[in-house]
């Protein structure tokens, strides 16, 4: 029997997963992933210890194959935009850069007034942001100029996992999208912008479309992972569009709503739009994984996070509450928030804490409560993050329905967050559509499989493979009740949002 195997390299867990050709989950493993947090708004990860953990899951699964089984390809959805510099001899010259590590912040007004953002917009589909693997580079060859100029390649996060699976410099044209040097026109990195940031553009691997095989499992990988030596390796992509391809959002009409510990709105479309700042908004738009389609990217930074930062912060002492109970404290917190009012008495969340997205992207801007009273309770301030990350998202929507000219019928939700009923509850209400689950859970893993499935000739094409994998597990319907008051709390946020953002300036920055 025949397996696919697919890697998701994620900002907080690292999984793998092998899947039957029917989409089918048949072993499915994670762990942490190991991030290093600097301060002052830095992050990085280590090249090293990330392959060890990498491969050690591959070795997991692996190890509880059947005999006889096979594995018929191996593909990786990673984060976008986090990279690193190796030399000649493949080796690390930098820790891997995190995507939200901000000291790309230092350079982004000098590209922005010197290039422009609207020649940057119109090759890349981007808005000038510290987060592009560019901004990065950048930073790097100002403070580390030595670094850059003896570097031979730089890799993001999904290229160095298939570098070290394969020893084969590719991307594949969806982080391509997410590095702001890839022409999303041509399918081809940029010249203009390589020779403007005085970059090598040899410097970047090739970039190929989803689904290429474009090395297989070498001997050394092999003993580090336990998979065959010659198994193909194939292009993934970036971890939102996987999700997406997994779920069917790259044809017009659906939207996926991807939640981890970043929140991504992924629209796919057949032709660009017009790149004008105006238009776009700040939106990212790309090379979808799936060949000649394109997605619009928008997200809240901070959503699983501001969750997980509330229950850390404030929900400590439930430990013995929830053991009692044999739940987990998220459960205890969710099980109070129930019982807060929609409005929460007039208590908003602005979810900012790591700068607002699209379609007002800010890094400066800060996370806020706003309209605190001394009745307010723990209850209350867990409901108000669940409907402030309602709010931004229905912003975002409404906003990407205006700049593509597409109106949206429902959501495809997928992630960690998708198990929070009483989130997908509120954002259903809050957007007045349907949110759909599917079966499988893990759909940028499974999104991954399917496109090494692609490469390895087990379906003929994108939608062969998902007529033969994609089933529903629950449909969130808008409750009319909450819809109507969701209707007044939204427009309230869209007036308070824009003043936090102003105040946010006032403070010292990160």
């Amino acid at each position: 029997m025949g397996y696919l195997l697919g890697l998701d390299i994620g900002t907080t867990h690292l999984k793998a997963g092998i899947f039957t050709e029917q989409g089918e989950p048949v072993i499915v493993k994670l762990a942490s992933t190991p991030v290093l947090n600097l301060g002052a708004g830095r992050a990085i990860y280590d090249p090293g210890q990330l392959w060890v953990k990498v491969s050690g899951l591959l070795r997991e699964v692996t190890s509880q194959l059947e005999p006889g089984t096979q594995i018929l390809s191996v593909a990786i959805a990673s984060m976008g935009e986090a990279g690193l510099l190796l030399d000649t001899d493949g080796e690390p010259l930098t820790p891997i850069i995190a995507w939200f590590d901000s000291r790309g912040k230092d350079v982004i007004d000098k590209w922005a007034h010197c290039f422009g953002v609207e020649r940057t917009l119109s090759i890349t589909g981007l808005i000038p942001d510290y987060i592009y693997s560019l901004m990065k580079l950048l930073w790097l060859n100002q403070h580390e100029p030595e670094l850059v100029s003896g570097a031979h390649k730089w890799l993001c996060m999904m290229d160095y996992i298939i570098y070290k699976l394969t020893g084969e410099f590719a991307t594949d044209y969806s982080i391509a999208s997410r590095t702001m040097l890839f022409d999303i026109t041509l399918r081809a990195w940029s010249p203009e912008i390589a020779e403007f940031a005085n970059l090598d553009i040899e410097l970047l691997p090739r970039a190929y479309p989803g689904g290429t095989v474009v090395g297989q499992v070498t001997e050394v990988a092999s003993y580090s992972t336990g998979l065959e030596k010659g198994i193909p390796v194939c292009t993934g992509g970036h971890d939102h569009i996987c999700g997406a391809f997994a779920v069917g959002v790259f044809e017009p009409g659906n939207a996926l709503d991807s939640l981890g510990t970043a929140e991504s709105l992924v629209a796919a479309y057949k032709d660009i739009p017009t790149l004008k700042p105006q238009v776009v908004k700040g939106f990212g738009i790309g090379c979808h994984v799936v060949r000649n389609a394109y997605y619009l990217l928008g997200s809240i930074n901070a959503s699983g996070l501001s969750v997980d930062w509330f229950k850390d912060e404030f929900g400590s002492m439930l430990q013995s509450s929830a053991a009692k109970k044999g739940v987990s404290i998220y459960e205890v917190l969710l099980e109070e928030a129930r019982q807060s009012p929609p409005g929460t008495k007039g208590l908003m969340f602005v979810p900012h804490m790591r700068g607002a997205g699209p379609p007002n992207p800010d890094p400066h801007s800060r996370g806020a409560f706003v309209g605190i009273r001394d009745y307010h309770e723990r209850k209350d301030f867990l409901r108000a993050i669940l409907e402030g990350l309602s709010c931004e998202f229905a912003l975002a929507l409404r906003e990407s329905e205006d700049a593509l000219g597409l109106a949206v019928s429902k959501i495809q939700a997928i992630g960690g967050g998708t198990k929070n009923q009483l989130w997908m509850e509120i954002k259903a209400a809050m957007l007045d559509k349907p949110i759909e689950i599917p079966a499988v859970q893990e759909s940028t893993l499974l999104g991954a499989a399917l496109l090494g499935g692609l490469g390895a000739g087990v379906y003929r094409d994108a939608h062969e493979a998902l007529s033969e994998t994609y089933r529903v597990l629950h449909t969130y319907e808008p409750e009319q009740r909450l819809v109507r008051q969701y209707a007044d709390i939204y427009e309230a946020y869209c007036q308070i949002m824009p003043l936090v953002r102003e105040i946010s300036h006032f403070a010292p920055d990160d």
